[in-house]
């Protein structure tokens, strides 16, 4: 066994200008501020979200929304997404990634004041799949022994997952096969330890703000339904990322009644910005300077029910893919503010091969024509109607979905319907596979291309994958990939495995969007990598400054 230790780079304090002296701070659970910030009454930290259904998110993902979870998971994510201590302090690997070991921090503490122990976390892996539970992300942890076996059904003995107490701060995970990508996946926000005292005396209710129990920097103070939720600084929390700020406050707004207008007001402090405020925001003399654009690693693309007809036919959805004019969508209606995407990976990873792709879905309105015509649909005749289904669309994507359904009519023939669903009712009928045409996104959970293929496109049975789209081939590499510990070789594969996911159409890929946001001058916490990129938001960081 080899140690590794993930180092957590901290940026450091900002100074005042020269001749000027600022008191520094201390807020509520004892940390030192910046020497910039602005006082522990000031630093309250607004930001709108959709109000969540619950956040109990490892039962079901799509009932939380973009809310601060008040969870540590094993390890978390920086600014940047790589992982970096959370939990565990540190972990013990074995040579084939096969067997990981994970050290929790000593001392650690539930809201409640209990101990967090890696029983907790392993009450927490069982849970999350437990069929019992129909958690939809179950797959994502198909990598730990016996995990697929007993989220099928075909083990009934939870106490065979491959996740084990070692003693109360030690966490052993086994694996069916190599999985060097594993740090990511404990990372992403699902894998929290779960406490079963309050879980089983409350059951899904447990994550309401009279029942909570967290381990985080943050706990929830206050959930006013309707209105908004209120999380402030944790006194029992021990560990490296203790909260600058004093509140996080989340206002609830769909994505539906986006603007910009409460940022203007002073309302929140950061925004998401719709592509229908740009052209104001740019000619604004403070709104422009306060815009930052960074990578969404997100793809956007029209999905088929691939086992039934009409799309069963690889010539139609070639013709749907070949129908649609991407630098259009993207200069005209997007503004700018994404790539034209032929295939599932962001430009955002290293991975990245969509120049290779390219040829199998450019824009190429004469053969999209011709392929319907040999499909039996000379000019869409004869095709039957259909309803393309969009996921609580934002203004600006709602406007793509549109010109999309414009594209298909004026290259194909072929008459299509804008439908929407809100998040919840969306995924529970496209894991049930209940929708035959669909354009919907995939935000990257992780910087790996095993999420983006793997644990996306990986033949699934109804219930538990995205589509019904299987091809042993491309399984077969995403599973040889995925356990691939010469990096070369990974990458090989990966595309090898991307290029039978494009050439099948299996999906028509549309853009890779940024990600367009406002953020007040006197919010400060958000890194830089080398290429300039501005990291993405991490609470415990963010802190405001003397105005």
């Amino acid at each position: 066994m080899h140690k590794i230790l993930s180092v957590m780079l901290l940026a450091a304090a900002v100074l005042p200008p020269a001749g000027i002296s600022y008191a520094q701070y201390t807020n509520s659970v004892g940390v030192a501020l910046p020497a910039d910030a602005a006082p522990p009454d000031q630093q309250v930290f607004r930001v709108m979200s959709p109000e969540p259904r619950s956040l109990d998110i490892q039962i079901n993902l799509y009932d939380g929304e973009s809310t601060l979870l008040p969870f540590e998971t094993l390890l978390i994510r920086d600014e940047l997404w790589q992982p970096i201590p959370g939990a565990a302090t540190h972990y013990d690997v074995s040579d084939d990634a096969t067997e990981w070991t994970f050290h929790l921090r000593p001392g650690a503490r539930w809201s409640d004041g209990r101990p967090v122990t890696a029983h907790d976390f392993v009450f927490a892996f069982r849970r999350m799949l437990d069929p019992a539970n129909a958690n939809p992300y179950a797959f994502f942890y198909y990598d730990i022994r016996n995990a697929k076996a007993i989220s099928l059904g075909e083990i009934t003995d939870l106490s065979r997952l491959g996740v084990r107490a070692v003693d109360d701060l030690t966490l052993r995970v086994d694996m069916e096969r190599s999985a060097p990508h594993f740090p990511h996946v404990v990372s992403f926000g699902l894998a929290y330890p779960a406490p079963r005292w309050a879980v089983e005396k409350h059951g899904r209710k447990w994550t309401e703000v009279q029942n909570i129990v967290s381990n985080s920097g943050f706990r929830m103070s206050e959930w006013a339904t309707g209105s908004h939720m209120t999380f402030v600084p944790d006194p029992m929390y021990n560990g490296p990322h203790k909260p600058l700020l004093e509140k996080v406050i989340h206002p609830f707004r769909y994505a539906a009644a986006q603007t910009v207008l409460a940022y203007e007001n002073n309302e929140v402090d950061v925004e998401t910005v719709d592509i229908n405020d740009m052209d104001r925001i740019e000619r604004h003399p403070v709104l422009s300077r306060e815009l930052v654009k960074t990578p969404g690693r997100t793809t956007w693309y029209l999905f088929f029910k691939v086992a039934e007809p009409p799309f069963d036919d690889i010539r139609v959805r070639e013709a749907f893919a070949r129908a649609l004019d991407r630098d259009a969508i993207c200069r005209v209606v997007l503004r700018g503010a994404a790539a034209p995407a032929y295939s599932m990976m962001p430009p955002d990873f290293k991975e990245y091969n969509g120049d290779a792709m390219k040829p199998y879905q450019a824009f190429d309105p004469v053969r999209a024509k011709a392929l319907m015509r040999e499909a039996g649909y000379p000019n869409g005749r004869g095709f039957p109607r259909q309803e393309m289904w969009l996921r609580a669309p934002t203004p600006s994507m709602k406007m793509a979905g549109e010109a999309i359904q414009s594209m298909l009519l004026e290259h194909l023939g072929v008459d299509v319907t804008v439908r929407t669903l809100d998040r919840t009712a969306y995924m529970s009928k496209l894991y049930n596979w209940e929708m035959d045409f669909g354009f919907l996104r995939f935000v990257a959970d992780y910087m790996d291309p095993r999420n983006m293929l793997d644990m996306t496109w990986h033949s699934q049975p109804k219930g538990a994958g995205r589509h019904d789209w299987a091809q042993p081939e491309f399984d077969a590499l995403v599973e040889r990939a995925g356990a691939a510990l010469d990096p070369v070789l990974r990458t090989d594969l990966y595309r090898q495995a991307e290029e039978i996911l494009v050439r099948d159409y299996a999906a028509a890929f549309v853009f890779h969007p940024l990600t367009l946001q406002l953020r007040k001058s006197n919010l400060k916490g958000y890194s830089r990598d080398y290429d300039g990129i501005v990291g993405a938001l991490m609470y415990s960081r963010l802190y405001k400054t003397r105005e």
